[in-house]
């Protein structure tokens, strides 16, 4: 069962991960971190099941495209909102089957915020 306020970063920036998992700590969230997308389905392989999924797509080893593929494939996993936060400006949340919404870096606080409390209310 996920928990309200579990969120998975994952982004291959230490600095990203850094600076939006300590904001989102501050907010009371639950925050764990991946720095590529195959160490995120490693994490989702152990178990963890956290409420949104915050995804980049430019990242090495295994990119967003290729997670979000994996996990609207998953019947464990494809209930989990996936939020793209990319600096990527190619794409919508349309163009990429799984994803709630996007958010372009740089994103604020607030835009965060409400983008996830909505991915969670959504699939609650």
């Amino acid at each position: 069962m996920p928990s309200a306020h579990a969120v998975l970063l994952v982004d291959d920036d230490p600095d990203i991960r850094d600076s939006i998992g300590e904001c989102l700590r501050e907010e009371g969230y639950e925050v764990y971190t991946a720095v590529n997308g195959r160490d995120a389905l490693d994490r989702l392989g152990f178990g963890l099941r956290p409420a949104v999924i915050l995804l980049d797509l430019m990242m090495p080893i295994l990119n967003g495209f290729e997670v979000l593929q994996v996990l609207r494939k998953s019947a464990d996993w494809q209930a989990i909102p996936v939020v793209i936060v990319s600096a990527n400006r190619g794409y919508e949340a349309a163009d990429l089957d799984g994803a709630f919404s996007i958010l372009r870096k740089p994103v604020t606080l607030e835009k965060m915020l409400s983008t996830i409390e909505r991915a969670v209310s959504k699939a609650a």
